[in-house]
């Protein structure tokens, strides 16, 4: 029993990282219908690309999703995360790092604690 444990765990270091070398490209409406749905799914190192429109939701950033890039694939001018007053539009209350990109969005109707 000891045994399988141990190859277990070995076979799961080794490989995990092995199967998940790629990033996948998820789009927004395309494969979720919301960005908060494709945030939820998305695994490290994966681009959310949203296409144009006003998406009425509050988000919250994903923990352990280093390398995570959110793409508004035509530009602020026309890709609009509008949080409709209620909160914070786009909550990060992980930790991240230059390899975490946020582009392409107007983000507006949302407040800060304590603001």
């Amino acid at each position: 029993m000891k045994r399988r444990v141990v190859r277990f765990f070995l076979c799961s270091v080794l490989l995990v990282p092995c199967i998940r070398a790629y990033a996948r490209t998820v789009a927004v409406p395309g494969d979720y219908t919301t960005i908060g749905a494709a945030l939820f799914f998305a695994l490290p190192n994966d681009s959310v690309l949203v296409s144009p429109g006003i998406y009425e939701e509050n988000l919250e950033w994903p923990v352990f999703r280093p390398g995570l890039t959110l793409l508004g694939t035509d530009g602020p001018d026309v890709t609009i995360i509008d949080g409709g007053g209620d909160d914070t539009v786009i909550g990060i209350y992980t930790a991240v790092d230059s390899t975490t990109i946020i582009r392409g969005f107007t983000i507006r109707n949302g407040y800060a604690a304590g603001a």
